[in-house]
C-alpha cells in the first residue's frame, strides 16, 4: 500500500450501546453532523521507567497501557448531535410558550401610533413594557393615555403624546411547533461506537483509497458545549475517548480499500 494523505475531513456516525452491543435501532444512530472541519485520532502509549542504579540510563521502559481519543472539529454544533452526546433526546413540542425579551419598539411620530411585534403575545401571561428609563408603562384594554399602551394581536397602540419615543417590551408567545431537549437532573450516558468514512490519496496522486475508521467503544469527554450564543458563529470540538473494546475486537480499527 502506498503512503497516503487525506484531502477531506470525512464523515462519521455514532451508535449508542444497548445491552452491551451497538444498537440496531435507527433512532440510536446519528450521522447528520453538518460541516466537519477535521477529525484527528491520537494514541498515547503509557510507559513506566525502570531505573538502573548502576547506570545513567533507565534499565527498561515497559508499556503499561494505552490511551486513545479522536477530536472532531465541527463548523457548528448541531442540536441533535449535542443531545445525543449528553445522553438526552430531542422532542417535538406543539403549542408551547416561548419568551420574547427586550423587544425594542419605536412609536411612530405621526398617526397611527402603533407598532408591530415579532410575535402575537399570549395575553393570559405577563406583558411588561418600559421606556428608555426602565419605567414601566400601564397596559390598558381601551384607548391608552400618555404612558399607557394597548395590545391587540401583534399590534401595540400608544397615545399621541408618546409619539417618537422608544420603548421595550417583554412577553410570552405560543409557538405552534418547537424542538426541545434538556439536561437531566441525573442519569448516565451510554457508551458509543464511532464509525468514520473518508477518501485518501496515494503518493502517486492518482490512486484512491476508501478509508473506514471504527472505534469499537468510546464516550464523549471533557467540555461538551452547546452552540455558543454570539453574533459571530464559533466552531465546536468534541473529544471521544477510546474505551476497552468488546472481546477480541480492536479498540481502533482502520481499513483501506483501493479503488479499482
Amino acid at each position: 500500500m502506498q503512503p497516503i494523505f487525506f484531502s477531506k475531513a470525512g464523515k462519521f456516525k455514532i451508535i449508542k450501546y444497548k445491552n452491551g452491543v451497538p444498537s440496531t435501532d435507527p433512532a440510536d444512530t446519528y450521522f447528520r453532523n453538518g460541516a466537519i472541519q477535521s477529525m484527528t485520532p491520537s494514541v498515547n502509549i503509557k510507559t513506566t521507567a525502570l531505573p538502573d542504579g548502576n547506570s545513567d540510563w533507565d534499565a527498561a521502559e515497559p508499556d503499561t497501557g494505552k490511551e486513545g481519543s479522536i477530536d472532531v472539529n465541527l463548523s457548528f454544533m448541531p442540536i441533535d448531535l449535542y443531545a445525543f452526546l449528553i445522553g438526552t433526546t430531542v422532542n417535538d413540542l406543539t403549542s408551547t410558550p416561548m419568551p420574547a425579551i427586550d423587544e425594542e419598539l419605536a412609536i411612530p411620530a405621526i398617526s397611527p401610533y402603533t407598532a408591530s411585534l415579532a410575535h402575537t403575545p399570549d395575553t393570559t401571561r405577563q406583558i411588561i413594557l418600559v421606556d428608555a428609563d426602565t419605567s414601566a408603562w400601564v397596559k390598558v384594554s381601551a384607548t391608552p393615555a400618555q404612558g399607557q399602551y394597548m395590545v391587540s394581536a401583534a399590534t401595540v397602540t400608544f397615545n399621541s403624546a408618546d409619539a417618537g419615543k422608544s420603548v421595550f417590551i417583554t412577553y410570552d408567545w405560543t409557538a405552534l411547533t418547537a424542538k426541545n431537549f434538556g439536561l437531566p437532573k441525573s442519569g448516565s450516558r451510554p457508551a458509543l461506537q464511532f464509525v468514520a468514512s473518508d477518501v485518501a490519496t496515494g503518493e502517486d496522486e492518482s490512486t484512491l483509497y476508501d478509508v473506514a475508521l471504527t472505534i469499537d467503544k468510546c464516550k464523549a469527554t471533557g467540555n461538551i458545549n452547546p452552540p455558543e450564543m454570539s453574533n459571530e458563529p464559533k466552531p465546536a470540538k468534541i473529544t471521544l475517548k477510546v474505551l476497552k473494546p468488546r472481546g477480541s475486537n480492536n479498540a481502533v480499527d482502520f481499513k483501506f480499500a483501493k479503488r479499482a
